[in-house]
């Protein structure tokens, strides 16, 4: 064999060489992509979810270069796009809208009063997310330096020690950052609380002990709050956003919740929750038992947690209860009894001092009411409906716009309060640099029943004044019992609140109690003194100071 035919014609041994050197380019290549891709991407290993399928197909990209590869990949990839296309369609509502209706559990009627405790006005949370941040922001402005290299986290509400909090982590403000303080990580957190925005703390030290919040979601590479627990054996399951709790010490933890799709790769379920120490990294885990009623046993959770169950599972969960009601095809042709969340959602407390989603349900077509609204537990998900028709938040909130119009203050999205057994939504008013100058209560099933007042004490009392000569009042007074008195007056005195005069008077056959009413209500009020026989009649309670709806002045009528 000469040099020429050599070159022209190598043997079949130098081809194979080269081929095999390309495999092994290819492989050593792919290894490398797929610790890329396990490190930094954190996909998760699970046929449920398709984030493996683009992974994979980048992974065997360096194979490309390979001929004898090229078409073996081309049928792969294929594979990959069918799988991409065809795996949510066959998990959608078309093959599996029971399943889907099912998702939320048992949906159970209850009384309102029974879950939501009458107002506690020392525990009304007045100050709202962005107030709190607002506040949160100024407390870490103190601190020159450190307000340099870290920033705020998201605020969380959540009970402590009793007491209503927003909790804010202060997290890294960049990679740098980070690396110049990765052994001490930040200092601690801010607690505003939901009730006084003169009750700020910065929490440095828990128990003589200096905080330094090492994991978190701004650390890198192993500090990193999501990858420190990919990377001790949650890999198979995926992850929801991370929430920042406090324990009953004070102690930093995040909690984030572990799930799984549960119809086909779509409708993600709670699986369990994951605890990660803020400071040392410790990881516990609590798996979630589901019970016949599609709700779940909670026992195991710690009793600090507030929050299991995300908001973006259950909302979208009681939307496919509500739309999938006569399955799929009526939310095509007819529409019949369809419900839908209406537009927002807020976090409540219970008289049995847990939290729960509250969002109103209205029908397909009614913007502005509702036909109820339910209360969803955010750790058991056990979810009560309350079938009250009404106006929805942000019909309530235009209403209380429309009350100081002149002012031009904006509304707050509203919690849900119970009061006196009325359900009733209560929110702030802010003028535009976001500082709060009144507080409202909005009648749920009214809107235009509304009470203002600088202070929330005399924003409850104009409200309870609007009710007590309304329609809804009355109602409301044969359902939940009325109470008439006759008694002599012991003492009495006039307050203007607002432009509006308000008698306050005692009764000496009920000491310890105090009325209220305006002159609205009975022309005999500015006339009566002291000894006089009244009359009156109000609204069951336990609370000492009582808005009556009737008054009669015995001594002067006679």
């Amino acid at each position: 064999m000469n040099k020429e035919t050599y070159t022209k014609n190598p043997p079949i041994a130098v081809n194979l060489s080269k081929f095999r050197l390309k495999t092994v380019w290819a492989i050593l290549l792919s290894f490398i992509l797929l610790a890329y891709l396990l490190y930094f991407q954190l996909p998760v290993l699970n046929l449920r979810f398709l984030s493996w399928v683009p992974a994979l197909a980048f992974v065997l990209l360096p194979f490309w270069g390979i001929l004898k590869a090229r078409k073996t990949l081309r049928y792969i990839y294929i594979v990959f796009l069918l799988i991409l296309i065809l795996a949510p369609f066959f998990s959608s509502g078309l093959f599996r809208a029971k399943s889907y209706r099912k998702l939320i559990g048992d949906i159970q009627s209850s009384e309102f009063s029974d879950l939501v405790s009458p107002i506690d006005m020392a525990q009304v949370p007045i100050i709202d997310e962005a107030f709190a941040r607002s506040l949160a922001e100024k407390k870490l402005g103190e601190d020159f330096a450190l307000g340099s290299r870290v920033h705020l986290g998201n605020p969380t509400i959540q009970m402590v020690k009793g007491k209503l909090f927003w909790v804010v982590p202060l997290l890294h403000s960049g990679f740098f950052k980070w690396l110049a303080n990765r052994d001490a990580g930040t200092p601690g957190y801010i607690m505003v609380s939901a009730t006084n925005s003169q009750d700020i703390a910065f929490i440095r030290e828990v128990n003589g002990e200096p905080l330094n919040i090492r994991y978190q979601r701004n650390s890198f590479f192993n500090k990193n709050l999501k990858r420190h627990l990919y990377l001790n054996g949650f890999t198979g399951i995926a992850m929801a956003g991370d929430t920042f709790e406090l324990d009953d010490d004070g102690e930093p933890y995040w909690t984030i919740t572990v799930y799984d799709h549960t119809i086909g790769v779509r409708a993600p379920e709670s699986l369990g929750l994951a605890t990660v120490h803020a400071c040392t990294g410790k990881i516990s885990y609590y798996p979630l038992i589901k019970q016949e009623d599609g709700s779940f046993s909670d026992q195991n959770i710690p009793a600090w947690v507030d929050r299991v169950q995300p908001s973006y599972f259950v909302i979208p969960q009681l939307d496919w209860w509500g739309k999938y009601v006569n399955g799929f095809w009526n939310t095509v042709f007819g529409k019949r009894d369809i419900l839908s969340t209406t537009q927002g959602y807020n976090v409540i407390y219970g008289n049995d001092g847990q939290s729960y989603f509250y969002t109103g349900m209205s029908s397909i077509g009614a913007d502005e009411g509702t036909v109820g609204f339910v209360l969803c537990n955010t750790r058991n998900k056990k979810t009560s409906l309350y079938l009250i028709s009404g106006a929805t938040e942000y019909a309530a909130m235009r209403s209380a716009q429309g009350k100081v119009q002149q002012f031009k203050y904006y509304a707050t999205f509203p919690i849900l309060v119970n009061l006196n057994g009325i359900p009733t939504y209560f929110m702030t008013l802010k003028d535009a640099a976001g500082l709060v100058k009144m507080y409202c209560f909005v009648s749920v099933r009214d809107f235009s029943l509304v009470g203002v007042g600088e202070t929330v004490k005399s924003a409850r009392e104009d409200y309870l004044m609007t009710l007590a000569s309304s329609q809804i009042g009355s109602i409301y007074g044969e359902l939940t019992g009325r109470d008439t008195f006759i008694g002599h007056v012991s003492r009495i005195a006039t307050d203007v609140k607002d432009g509006r005069s308000f008698y306050y008077f005692s009764l000496k056959e009920k000491p310890g109690l105090i009325f209220v009413a305006t002159s609205n209500l009975s022309s005999y009020l500015p006339l009566t003194t002291e000894n006089d026989l009244v009359s009156i009649e109000y609204l069951a309670t336990d609370e000492t100071e009582i808005n009556i709806n009737e008054f009669i002045n015995s001594s002067l009528e006679n």
